[in-house]
């Protein structure tokens, strides 16, 4: 009612006006009451749109369906009054594989199928079997998160949480009951619909595009390099009439092995004193229907280390690669990437997890053990001292095919390989402990919607790891393959 005698109003208002001089202040004065009236009109269609919304969820709750509200509207509001998202899934595994890995809830690498004795380390922390199956049910790869959204004058400014449950306080505890939330993002960005600046918690500019797997980690190790790390980005988009260019810089804080081997503990990435840096260039465009997608990407930094003679050794780290991607049709993608570089250990998740060869000199023999990641269990830092280290050179990438045959099935297939340097891996000839000479995966899984909110999800992933015939301490082991079959449910909220 109030809504039909403002516009009834305003309307006699505006085609009664008579023409007469600029200077009248009768019509100046009626000038201004329409001007009002049109915008208490214009407040009125908006609280009667956040009224209808009101209703449409009352009246979803009191039927004990899903509450919908319309596109765009947020989740709630802060206590500011900002705008956010509340966002995420569950998701439930249910997971066989034939062999041993390393990783129980997901597969990293796949164990050798024979060793010598028992192997004590961050990655083997259990005497090793051959063919010792393994099944598991796990909620850690639910995650949760909010996502919230300003305008403030000519800047668009938004900021992102997300967790999951992979935060163990004891990484060697496997009660399910004791999982713990972790951060996966946490960041800020402001910017205008042509460039922005993020800073915090995010994935690194060389994973933005990525295999898709029901495998937790998303071909870590196998192919695929990159992870979340702190940054500062830099985006500035330059769209064309049916193309895009994305060019990105970032500054990142590498998270080097801490060592509680050489006593005080030490990062070797904070360490160095300097940042790393991020690239990335990608292209998007449109070539006769068909959607194109070639990017360029790299990095470039450095890590420290202190010998046991007090001297400071500098590590390189560096890759350079190329990613790209083809839809020739709706329902079909395929896409992939190649990457070399040097010292991609750790979060950058190449050479198999191996970025450095570290040389140590036992204090007992004078022997040498040798250890691609400094935290090892095996050795203590007034058994034995630093001596060299030297970075590993490795290269990969992964190809993978996307088929979306109906809005409710969509398949991947996929292969991925994470081959180090063999050369690099070696020190006077000898190998260290299990050291990972090449990782392959092979992988197909399917997802079906059953409905808006419900979906199922299916996977084969087989993983193969390639082990040298003996190392240093002279025990000799085959490769590793293991067969892993996982089924999802996942709901989306």
């Amino acid at each position: 009612m109030r809504r039909a005698l403002l516009l009834t109003t305003a309307v006699l208002l505006s085609t009664s006006l008579v023409p007469a001089r600029a200077s009248d202040p009768e019509v100046e004065q009626l000038k201004q009451m329409v001007e009002q009236m049109r915008q208490e009109l214009q407040q009125v269609k908006e609280e009667n749109r956040e009224l209808k919304q009101e209703v449409q969820i009352l009246r979803s709750k009191l039927a004990g369906a899903p509450v919908r509200v319309g596109k765009g509207a947020p989740s709630f509001k802060s206590k500011t009054g900002k705008a956010v998202d509340f966002y995420g899934y569950f998701k439930i595994d249910a997971a066989y594989s034939d062999s041993k890995a390393v990783g129980k809830d997901f597969i990293l690498f796949a164990l050798p199928e024979n060793a010598s004795g028992k192997v004590m380390s961050i990655w083997f922390p259990y005497t090793l079997h051959s063919n010792d199956n393994d099944f598991n049910i796990n909620f850690k790869h639910s995650r949760f998160g909010f996502l919230i959204k300003t305008k403030e004058g000519d800047y668009n400014i938004l900021g992102n949480f997300e967790f999951d449950f992979y935060g163990n306080v004891d990484e060697n505890d496997d009660n399910p009951n004791h999982a713990g939330i972790r951060v996966r993002k946490a960041w800020i960005q402001f910017g205008k619909e042509d460039w922005n600046v993020r800073a915090g918690l995010d994935w690194m500019l060389l994973t933005q595009l990525y295999p898709h797997l029901s495998n937790f980690p998303s071909g870590a190790m196998m192919g695929n390099i990159g992870y979340r790390i702190p940054q500062i980005r830099f985006t500035k988009l330059f769209k064309f009439e049916n193309s895009k260019l994305t060019t990105q810089f970032a500054l990142d804080k590498v998270w080097g092995d801490p060592d509680p081997v050489m006593k005080p503990y030490l990062d070797t990435g904070a360490n160095s004193g300097r940042p790393d840096f991020q690239g990335r260039l990608a292209y998007d465009f449109n070539l006769g229907g068909v959607k194109l997608h070639v990017g360029a990407i790299g990095h470039v930094g450095k890590e420290q280390v202190t010998l046991s003679d007090g001297s400071e050794k500098n590590l390189d780290t560096y890759s350079y690669g190329l990613e790209g991607a083809i839809s020739p049709t709706a329902w079909l993608t395929i896409s992939g990437k190649i990457w070399k570089g040097k010292n991609l250990g750790g979060w950058y998740t190449g050479g198999v997890g191996q970025g450095v060869l570290y040389v140590y000199r036992k204090l007992k023999d004078n022997s040498l053990y040798l250890n691609t990641k400094l935290v090892d269990e095996n050795i203590v830092h007034d058994t034995v001292k630093l001596v060299d280290a030297k970075e590993i050179d490795a290269e990969g990438g992964w190809i993978e095919v996307t088929l979306k045959p109906d809005p409710k099935w969509i398949f991947h297939l996929g292969y991925g390989v994470d081959n180090p340097d063999n050369d690099d891996l070696q020190y006077n000839g000898k190998y260290p402990v299990l050291a990972r000479l090449k990782n392959t995966m092979y992988y197909a899984n399917a997802f079906y919607r059953l409905t808006h909110s419900l979906g199922f999800m299916g996977e084969y992933l087989r993983v193969k790891t390639e082990y040298p015939d003996t190392d240093f301490a002279g025990d000799s082991y085959g490769d590793g393959t293991v067969n892993r079959f996982q089924g999802s449910v996942l709901y989306f909220f």
